[in-house]
């Protein structure tokens, strides 16, 4: 009996200690990762404020010939970063802009294509559960939306092609 009284409070406490211990690496673990994600979205928000600029000022009148200039400066070294620090979706999404771009796109479909980019790049960096679609992004920047535009910003990208005689130029992916 005098044995259990010993190596009972013993057991419960070597117990404590491998609980205590897991539970504090599980604690650290957590901490690094939150670590890790803090420093990704920072990085993340310094690869894309270059071009989120430049889109927003390329659809202000009086801020669209520079934000055309500081783009060709701008491009080569985010479609760099982006491809190492974007997701997958926002990778194509840029993808497809820069593809359009050197297609001479109908005006509907090149305000689609940032529209579509700037949805996946606000996933990225903030709302990656984000409902928002093309329609708010592009119609909080106008007092009106007509309804040719909200059929470029709702209708699939091959069918909106089709409608302004347009091929789209970019390869679909094989996965």
């Amino acid at each position: 009996m005098q044995i259990i009284a010993i190596l009972a409070p013993l057991a419960v406490s070597i117990f404590a200690v491998v609980w205590a211990s897991r539970a504090s690496h599980r604690a650290s673990a957590a901490e690094q990762e939150a670590t890790r994600q803090r420093s990704l979205a920072d990085t993340r928000y310094k690869v894309y404020q270059p071009m989120l600029e430049i889109f927003g000022d390329m659809m202000v009148p009086a801020r669209a010939e520079a934000a055309l200039k500081e783009a060709e400066k701008a491009i080569p070294d985010f479609q760099t970063f982006i491809s190492v620090w974007g997701s997958d979706e926002a990778v194509a999404a840029f993808y497809r802009f820069r593809s359009g771009s050197n297609h001479q796109p109908p005006p509907m479909i090149a305000v689609r294509l940032v529209a579509d980019f700037l949805v996946e790049a606000r996933r990225d960096l903030a709302w990656p559960e984000t409902k928002i679609t093309p329609i708010e992004v592009m119609g909080m920047r106008m007092d009106k939306m007509s309804d040719e535009l909200v059929a470029a910003l709702t209708m699939d990208l091959e069918e909106l092609g089709a409608k302004y005689e347009w091929k789209v130029p970019w390869k679909k992916s094989r996965r």
